[in-house]
């Protein structure tokens, strides 16, 4: 049994707040059903699947079930009704998430690994239930109310309703928490619309851009190349063409060139395949070279403008390296791209990464030899758009733009995200309070 060494499983209240188990905040809670293939009555059942992490429904794969009408009728959802996900949850993550049903749904129950929770609106505010719910979650505390079995946790529903949760007595006050709450989680779901929106966007520009270029496909003329229609002013070559000499698609170092004692806590900093993001470098490794390993491995240095390839790991994955990284020494997992003087290594990283002529190339030899893993051999191979130099820096130029724009929504995403935390952590507990 659930043991609460505070008043509340967030810790103390105010003394003008209430500790209330679960169960006394609730009308009605009812197990759902899966139902058969066919029936009587044809619904849309929401599982676990359809949770997301942040209390909210995502209906986009909702399964469709028969029922009697008898069973339809009972496990019929209602607007402000709380799911919960009784089984499931994964190696890093809890059973027990929520979600509210904001809006009327007709003809959609709930599937046999879900509980329905409908708040008692006499005695607390659905949405503040919802956003308590939430918290105990992912702050998790739930885990203490879970056993798992060999492939899923399942959720001890007994105690879950006897959890002592805060509640202020005053209903007004509970509805201000609950429009805080709420204005700060449609705040982060709009952010989210807008990068999805924005990388739909991005993902139209660079087809247009890598195919049609700058100019609108009435303004030159197109001609069949290796790599489909392409303006007649550009030109179709192989990357031995474009990086030129035979070290400039050069693999990393081999271990027996690393022994141990060439490395330090300092020095000149080695980059490893975890350390490449999309289309820039994102640390994850620490590791560094003395400066006389460095100096010996010249060869395997990385200068601004070259491109580190994974090789082994995601293959496909690359990062353009700036002048504020240098210097730098590639880890045998990496390969070196580097380009030609009159060739931009902005436009050749968005070829690689945004162009589809050129990701599926990377693809069918990544995977020609039974596992995925690419080799110097197959990247001179890779043939690629060239534009002329100008236009090159233009595209190179505009999808740059567009991928400022979705890394500005997401650092605005990403303090929307702790604002909401903050809240969470605050109001619910009464630390802050709103004033009417």
């Amino acid at each position: 049994m659930i043991r609460h060494s505070h008043q509340t499983v967030f810790g103390d209240i105010p003394p003008d707040w209430n500790a209330r188990p679960l169960r006394s905040l609730l009308s009605d809670q009812l197990s759902g059903d899966w139902g058969d293939d066919t029936g009587e009555v044809t619904l849309a059942v929401l599982r676990s699947t359809n949770f997301t992490d942040s209390g909210n429904l995502d209906t986009s794969d909702v399964a469709r079930r028969g029922f009697s009408a008898a069973k339809a009728e009972q496990i019929q959802v209602r607007r402000t009704d709380i799911l919960v996900e009784r089984s499931g949850g994964g190696p890093n993550q809890p059973v027990g998430r929520v979600a509210m049903i904001r809006d009327d749904m007709p003809g959609t129950g709930f599937a046999n690994f879900v509980q329905l929770l409908r708040p008692d609106s006499e005695r607390i505010v659905s949405e503040l239930l919802l956003w308590t719910l939430h918290q105990y979650n992912r702050s998790g505390l739930v885990e203490r109310l879970q056993h798992q079995t060999t492939q899923m946790r399942n959720l001890d529903l007994r105690d879950y309703l006897k959890i002592l949760l805060p509640v202020p007595s005053d209903p007004a006050e509970q509805a201000r928490i609950a429009e805080a709450l709420k204005a700060a989680d449609d705040h982060i779901r709009a952010l989210e619309d807008q990068i999805r929106k924005a990388k739909r966007v991005k993902k139209a520009l660079t087809r247009d851009l890598f195919t049609s270029g700058i100019h609108t496909p009435k303004e030159r003329l197109f001609v069949k190349t290796k790599l489909g229609s392409l303006p007649s002013d550009w030109i179709v070559a192989p990357l031995a063409r474009i990086c030129g000499g035979p070290d400039c698609v050069k693999t990393g170092p081999f271990g027996a060139q690393l022994p141990q004692e060439a490395f330090a806590q300092t020095g000149v900093r080695m980059l490893n395949i975890t350390d490449i993001g999309d289309g820039e470098i994102a640390w994850k490794s620490n590791f560094y070279v003395t400066e006389e390993t460095f100096q010996r491995l010249r060869d395997y240095e990385l200068r601004s403008g070259d491109i580190a390839f994974s090789r082994v790991a995601d293959v496909g994955r690359l990062a353009c390296i700036r002048s504020e990284q240098e210097p730098l020494l590639m880890s045998s997992n990496c390969i070196r791209l580097r380009a030609s003087p009159h060739f931009n290594s902005k436009f050749l990283t968005h070829a690689f990464k945004d162009a589809e002529s050129v990701a599926r190339q990377v693809v069918a030899m990544s995977n020609a030899g039974g596992r995925p893993i690419v080799t110097p051999r197959f990247l001179r191979q890779i043939v690629v758009p060239c534009p002329p130099s100008p236009e090159q820096n233009e595209i190179a130029a505009r999808v740059e733009h567009s991928e400022q724009l979705i890394t500005a929504l997401h650092a605005e995403l990403v303090a929307a995200r702790r604002v909401k935390q903050s809240l969470l952590q605050n109001l619910l507990t009464g630390r802050t309070r709103l004033k009417p």
